[in-house]
């Protein structure tokens, strides 16, 4: 037997009259197959796509941070056994047709609010010598204005505690004819661009926030307060106890 007969099965049939060794040759004339190559290490990530995404994950945050704070999270007024923050704003009454100083300490250019002693001002730094009421209300509607006015009727029966408004309004003239109309005869501040009403957390009209002699919150109600209501929370800060 030759070397050509010993590969003769590895042909179709009958019909291919090719020699083993011509079979052979055309098998050794194939272009190999191609074999995978070793495995390629991950490609590192652009810079582009590293930036992208902290952004999309700092995006993720601040998002949650909003929500939480518009879900009323922020909005609660001062808490008992916190410091009233300092703040002077013009009387509602008054020709001072500016934004309130709510600075803390001078600086910018800008005195500190404490140090803002004029007249036709009301300065939260003042009204803290003894027990305080201060009460909030945003606008004037929905009849918010009208715990104002309980204010107005109720304060009368504690001459040794204070009392203050303070309205947003968008001008000086339509917090001057609130003032007027209603005949409140406590000092109402106009924060004129709610500098002030998100200093105090306050997202409720209307908010009344008491606090004792040195200006430390008792507490802070959110919403109407009846005049029975007003009155014995007055009494309690009168004693000495947290508001209710």
């Amino acid at each position: 037997m030759t070397s050509e007969d010993r590969f003769a099965d590895l042909g179709p049939g009958e019909e291919d009259r090719r020699s083993a060794a011509e079979k052979l040759q055309e098998l050794d004339e194939r272009e190999p197959e191609p074999q995978p190559g070793p495995p390629q290490p991950p490609r590192p990530a652009s810079s582009y796509a590293w930036v992208v995404g902290i952004a999309f994950v700092l995006a993720i945050i601040v998002a949650g941070a909003n929500a939480l704070r518009h879900s009323g999270a922020g909005y609660r007024g001062i808490p008992a056994g916190r410091r009233l923050a300092p703040f002077a704003a013009p009387l509602a009454t008054s020709d001072h047709n500016n934004d309130a100083n709510i600075q803390p300490r001078a600086g910018g250019g800008h005195p500190a609010a404490c140090s803002v002693h004029l007249s036709g001002v009301v300065n939260l730094c003042d009204l803290r010598a003894r027990p305080l009421v201060l009460t909030f209300v945003a606008t004037g509607g929905s009849g918010c204005d009208s715990q104002l006015d309980r204010v107005e009727r109720v304060r009368r029966s504690f001459p040794g505690v204070g009392f203050a408004g303070v309205i947003s309004r968008k001008s000086l003239a339509d917090a001057r004819n609130m003032v007027v109309s209603h005949g409140w005869g406590f000092p109402v501040a106009l924060d004129r661009d709610a500098a002030v009403f998100n200093l105090y957390g306050i997202g409720d009209c209307p908010t009344t926030i008491f606090a004792r002699r040195g200006g430390i919150s008792a507490g802070t109600r959110r919403g109407a307060l009846s005049d029975a209501q007003l009155a014995a929370e007055i009494r309690a800060l009168v004693k000495g106890r947290p508001v209710q």
